[in-house]
């Protein structure tokens, strides 16, 4: 039983997976009532970007909403779900699609040329896609049940009858950034490029003119309501999963992509197929190590736990594929899998002649030695538990977790000048002026430490000490790409500047009460200052991010 959990789930992850479902209890105190462990793809909206930036407030009426619903009409909801299952679940798989595209956070300044490609060639056929097939599957559930509750018809519920639905609901906030007519005329060809501006026409004659920032916070804001509803419905469904709701299976294959997730081992995605007439699920597997021990634990976990996530499938094929080694493969009997899968103990011996000819075929071409691998064993070990050691010291000590968004560096006489934002996350989820007073010095120097990381090391600002820094700190995460505009609102704490170049000038914020500490000079934000005073019941100097 101990050497087949130990494969199932492997002993150097068991740590980080009891952290990561830890937090994910301690974030989404819901799943304290789920059934089961297996929800670490839950994690990447506390973690990953975009995903971490969804709409609390939709997620929270949304998930309420469910919860309504299924205490009111439950065998009805149930009912619609398994007829609309195909629906969602290609709403699931598009919208992994879309957050793994890697320009959300953060794009370099482009020219007007360059903006006007992006957004044409990016921004619009994503924001569509979202609309046609995120947006609106998800949102047909209220709708649907919208109508029925006011004795209407369900036929026709198109993208615009939801969100004129919607509009009428306790979900309203759902369809704010939907843009009709930029929807139409992205759909149907009626956009004019103007001088900052975009002209949007539909078919209607209808017009509608953004500024290019204005549609790319359009999008944003559509991804992270898209974002909530997925949340909300998968919160929903792990937690109801013993009462007869069936997970889509795109949220089973992302749980099985984080529970078999190693440094040297990925699942990046799955595909249904046809063998000699059976049916065949085959899981693309990237290894990343010439080591073939790890490759055949990680081979065998992945094959197991695919059955799992993926029940119904005769056969289970691993394609692997690495650049340290020729093409392999395994495949694995589901219908074995199932068996032993539903017996009520298991030893490892069980599962011998699951895997088809006994055979994973991986010949890296270069082989690891014993002694090496048991090494970086070793050392994998540590740089995997040491950051949790080290986390939990400066959670237990109420430590901030400092998370530096921007950081750059450049050449001013004899010393480098640094700009930097940063975030601020604390165990308690508020932020206090006596805190950013006592950190002040860490701030700087993990921003500074962060720049040279990143800066080449052909560049002399590296190098050259520090003459000039000045850092904005939040209390509350944002896009890389908007933190660089943000403006002044209450999410914006501070700034921080040291200044030991005197020629250097630079304006603190507007209206800011200023604060001298030795050579630290912190401009406190009056928003912040004001929303610090306003809050009802709350101790002095202290804000809560989440307060609405």
């Amino acid at each position: 039983m101990e050497v087949l959990r130990d494969i199932l789930e492997n002993p150097l992850l068991r740590s980080t997976h009891a952290r990561n479902r830890a937090d994910i209890k301690k974030r989404f105190p819901e799943l304290t009532r789920c059934a089961h462990e297996h929800f670490l793809s839950i994690h990447k909206y506390i973690t990953r970007s975009p995903q971490r930036f969804y709409s609390h407030s939709v997620y929270s009426k949304f998930l309420k909403w469910l919860e309504d619903r299924n205490r009111t009409s439950q065998a009805a909801f149930q009912q619609y779900l398994f007829e609309h299952d195909a629906e969602l679940n290609r709403a699931f798989l598009h919208l992994e699609e879309v957050n793994n595209l890697d320009w959300h956070d953060f794009f370099e300044k482009l020219d007007d040329f360059e903006l006007i490609r992006f957004i044409d060639q990016q921004i619009h056929p994503t924001y569509l896609r979202l609309t046609e097939a995120v947006f609106a599957p998800l949102c047909r559930i209220v709708a649907h049940f919208s109508r029925l509750d006011r004795g209407k018809g369900t036929d026709g519920l198109d993208l615009w009858p939801i969100v004129q639905e919607l509009g009428k609901t306790s979900l309203y906030e759902v369809v704010n950034p939907y843009k009709h007519i930029v929807r139409n005329a992205i759909a149907h060809g009626g956009i004019t490029y103007l001088q900052n501006e975009i002209l949007y026409r539909d078919k209607k004659g209808n017009e509608e003119t953004h500024s290019d920032t204005d549609i790319v916070r359009t999008f944003d804001d559509l991804l992270d309501t898209c974002n909530a509803l997925a949340l909300g419905f998968s919160i929903f469904l792990l937690v109801n999963q013993p009462h007869g709701y069936k997970l889509p299976q795109q949220l089973l294959l992302d749980e099985l992509k984080e529970e078999t997730k190693a440094p040297w081992w990925e699942v990046i995605g799955c595909t249904p197929s046809r063998f000699t007439g059976l049916n065949q699920l085959i899981v693309y597997c990237r290894p990343n190590t010439s080591d073939f021990g790890k490759v055949q634990i990680s081979t065998f976990q992945t094959g197991v736990l695919a059955e799992r996530f993926a029940p119904g499938y005769d056969r289970y094929f691993l394609s692997i594929r690495s650049t340290s080694s020729l093409p392999g493969w395994a495949a694995f009997d589901g219908k074995k899998l199932h068996e032993l899968r539903n017996k009520k103990k298991t030893v490892i011996e069980d599962y011998k002649g699951v895997i088809q000819d006994g055979l994973i075929f991986y010949v890296p071409r270069i082989k690891t030695p014993r002694l090496i691998a048991r090494i970086h064993n070793i050392v994998l070990s540590v740089k995997l538990h040491l950051p949790i050691v080290l986390s939990d010291i400066r959670r237990q000590l109420g430590w901030p977790e400092i998370h530096v968004r921007e950081a750059k560096i450049h050449r001013n006489g004899w010393g480098a000048a640094l700009n930097g934002n940063i975030f601020l996350d604390l165990p308690a989820g508020d932020v206090g002026q006596d805190l950013i007073r006592k950190f002040r010095r860490r701030i700087i120097r993990k921003t500074l430490s962060e720049a040279r990381r990143r800066t080449s090391i052909f560049n002399i600002s590296r190098f050259l000490p520090l003459g000039f820094a000045r850092i904005s700190v939040f209390c509350k995460d944002y896009r890389r790409r908007r933190l660089s505009g943000f403006g002044l609102d209450r999410h914006l704490v501070c700034t921080i500047q040291v200044k030991r170049i005197q020629r250097i000038r630079s304006p603190d914020i507007i209206g800011s009460t200023i604060e001298q500490l030795g050579g630290y000079r912190i401009a406190w934000n009056r928003a912040w200052l004001e929303e610090i005073k306003g809050q009802q019941g709350a101790a002095p100097g202290h804000y809560s991010p989440d307060t609405p």
